[in-house]
């Protein structure tokens, strides 16, 4: 079998083999720039082609050739008519950046082998609802977005909800200090669903979450016990009082079992009798 890019004969080592089944010298594929479209039917399968043994260092010698390529060439600004012309025209006869891939739904594999990065996808100003939409969590993350990126591109707490919690941890690295970027309310925090468990680990202390507002109130948004509040971050009397968990009317307006108060709190010792604490035990 001869390779049609250079007419010599493919040796099993060392190829390139599209879904359609053409193969290819490897070293031909890459010095054509590496695309994913089929030299021999032009079939556009939008998929890695299978390099065998070689398939990694190739991905990854193919992207690097393609973004120096075009970071080499000047940025072009598209002017404000221009863009509304890409938004109007049925079609873009040639992709020229991040925004125009996305658009036209190509796969974030593809888009990769073109030469763009996440950090292009910041330049743009593509915003994360539109990759949020469109492409899976797995996607997302092998395409090498980072937590840094997301922010840039105005990440809302229910779109983090997209990424499991291992996800979360292992490829985002999250922590407090990196979720309190998003500006969120104690109810957007809330409503992700974090166990008590997830919260500390993530480094939420009780000091940091009152900061966001957690109060006597809002801490019933988290479906929490209050035993599970004393357990988990241990918070001092000043704490507690600091929150309002020593008035009465806003334990009762909040909803919280007044046994489960009166067992859980500390009690009020000499040392304090002189707080203006509104719950007689």
């Amino acid at each position: 079998m001869n390779c049609n890019l250079c007419d010599s004969n493919i040796l099993e080592r060392n190829t390139a083999t599209f879904d359609c089944g053409h193969c290819f010298h490897l070293s031909c594929v890459l010095s054509h720039h590496y695309s994913t479209l089929c030299y021999t039917c032009n079939t556009d399968n939008q998929t890695l082609p299978n390099m065998g043994l070689d398939r990694q260092v190739a991905i990854r010698s193919g992207i690097s050739s393609k973004i120096q390529q075009r970071q080499l060439k000047p940025i072009e600004m598209t002017s404000f008519m221009g863009k509304i012309h890409r938004i109007l025209s049925p079609l873009t006869p040639q992709a020229t950046c991040f925004a125009d891939h996305v658009y036209h739904n190509k796969k974030l594999s593809y888009i990769s082998i073109n030469g763009f990065a996440p950090s292009d996808a910041v330049q743009e100003r593509i915003t994360w609802s539109n990759i949020s939409a469109q492409y899976t969590s797995a996607d997302i993350l092998e395409f090498g977005f980072a937590w840094t990126h997301m922010i840039g591109m105005g990440i809302t707490p229910t779109q983090l909800k997209k990424f499991t919690w291992a996800q979360q941890k292992r490829n985002l690295e999250l922590s407090a200090e990196k979720i309190l970027q998003m500006k969120m309310s104690i109810a957007e925090l809330a409503a992700l669903k974090y166990t008590t468990h997830q919260l500390v680990e993530l480094g939420f202390t009780w000091s940091i979450l009152a900061n966001v507002g957690a109060n006597v109130e809002t801490w019933r948004l988290f479906g929490f016990r209050l035993e599970d509040l004393k357990r988990y971050w241990q918070p001092s009397l000043t704490q507690w009082v600091s929150s309002g968990f020593y008035d009465k009317d806003r334990l009762s307006h909040a909803g919280w079992d007044m046994e489960d108060v009166l067992k859980t709190l500390p009690n009020v010792t000499s040392r304090n009798s002189g707080r203006m604490l509104r719950l007689a035990f």
